[in-house]
């Protein structure tokens, strides 16, 4: 099931139309929406980690590796801090994360 919220609709065609394709989610109850979208989306690859901090380094390698943006998606609150680390590398990197 894709999400009926207009916002969440609008993000993931934004994504795609940015050339994003693989996403990796880090799942909480309020990302559900957008995880759900995500991995109901043919268009896109998901993997899903439940550790934020592995997940951004995860996200990092898969950017690295594959030379195209990478999404990351968690839940709100402090989990997005936890992307910090590998956020920061890859913008001293110039590598394609999308936080």
């Amino acid at each position: 099931m894709i999400s009926d919220k207009v916002v969440v609709q609008d993000l993931v065609h934004l994504l795609k139309a940015h050339n994003v394709r693989h996403v990796v989610i880090s799942p909480g109850s309020r990302n559900a929406p957008l995880s759900t979208s995500f991995l109901n989306d043919p268009e896109i690859s998901t993997i899903t980690l439940v550790d934020e901090r592995a997940a951004g380094y995860f996200a990092l390698g898969m950017a690295q590796q594959l030379r195209e943006p990478v999404a990351v998606c968690c839940t709100s609150g402090s989990a997005a801090i936890n992307y910090g680390p590998a956020v920061t590398e890859a913008w001293y990197q110039k590598i394609p994360l999308v936080v």
